[in-house]
């Protein structure tokens, strides 16, 4: 997230909200994969997306004025860049990031009774009762994460030239379990995660070829005996989905899971201790109350690090770069 340059202009930016909708919904309706084989008119639209031709006609207008469509007479075509990120399937399809975002949108509308009530406003959990969300979402992410691996693994933040078992705890698509043992062909790993996130991640693995190198499993961490014996555990994107004591007891619980010498490696925003910065982290907490009502996003020297030292791990240390929104946690047993 840019840092913050309060101007006139800025504040018309956000206020100025409605293009941003219409390319939300026009990736969730697909609208640019009808038209990855040719020009449509309105009406041929309309008709396959069940849309009220009239109304057809005011959306598709006001995509070719955002440049994402073409108009020559009454049909309607893919600019190069719709072509590019917006038709499923294709390597630089970002659908899932705006797809994700239109999910949200209502959410965000009940943020008013969110502050008055401290409770979430998800009507479904994403990743338990709401599939076609959830893999939006993982998508989004993985598309996102992809390039944040390489670069964890090209500055060297971490050695797993040495580590054999790893553990992936809540792996999601396996972006990171995939990225790292590319790497490093010595290392196998047991992905973890619910049942919709499992299955995401099953794929993302197959597409890989690595099904030989990397287990996943459908689990509950809270509800069922973790696995043991690992020498890496790799935690990304979990914490702030959980409360101060459920993350407190997970620590506890993954001492016992390494192996003497192993370590756990917590991948977060992790926030400093006026709990503002990063920016990022400040508004993915007000997020996570309107979504879960439980987690936010934790600071190293108040919470995460005393998790960790009353578990029993030592050398504790954050380990960041300038700029980086997303941080490194490491403690070994």
């Amino acid at each position: 997230m840019a840092p913050n340059r309060w101007t006139p202009e800025r504040f018309d930016d956000i206020a100025d909200f409605w293009a941003d909708r219409l390319v939300m919904e026009s990736a969730a309706l697909d609208i640019y994969g009808q038209l990855a084989s040719g020009s449509l008119s309105a009406e041929e639209v309309a008709e396959r997306l069940g849309l009220d031709a009239p109304a057809a006609h005011l959306f598709l207008d006001a995509l070719t004025a955002l440049e994402l469509l073409n108009k020559r007479g009454h049909r309607y075509s893919n600019t190069e860049a719709a072509a590019r990120y917006l038709v499923p399937g294709l390597p630089d399809y970002m659908g899932h990031r705006l797809i994700a975002a239109q999910h949200n949108w209502e959410m965000w509308g009940h943020l008013s009774d969110a502050l008055r009530t401290g409770q979430r406003q998800r009507e479904k959990h994403i990743f338990l009762e709401d599939p076609e969300a959830a893999r939006h979402l993982l998508l989004a992410l993985h598309r996102d994460a992809r390039s944040r691996a390489a670069d964890i693994l090209v500055r060297g933040a971490i050695d797993l030239s040495e580590r054999r078992q790893m553990l992936d705890l809540g792996g999601g698509a396996g972006t990171y379990a995939v990225a790292f043992c590319r790497f490093h062909r010595q290392l196998h790993a047991t992905l973890v995660d619910r049942p919709i996130a499992a299955a995401v991640a099953r794929d993302v693995v197959a597409s890989a070829g690595l099904e030989d190198r990397i287990t996943v499993l459908e689990y509950d961490v809270d509800e069922h005996e973790l696995p043991s014996n690992y020498d890496f555990i790799w935690i990304s994107n979990v914490i702030h989905a959980r409360s101060y004591n459920a993350n407190r007891a997970l620590f506890e619980r993954l001492y016992h899971r390494l192996v003497p010498g192993g370590e756990v490696v917590i991948h977060d925003m992790i926030m400093d201790d006026t709990r503002t910065r990063p920016t990022r982290g400040a508004v993915f907490s007000v997020y996570m109350l309107l979504s879960s009502g439980a987690g936010r996003c934790y600071t190293f020297q108040e919470e995460i690090f005393d998790w960790l030292d009353g578990a029993g791990f030592h050398d504790v240390r954050w380990v960041r770069e300038p700029d980086e929104d997303m941080t490194l946690v490491i403690g070994t047993r």
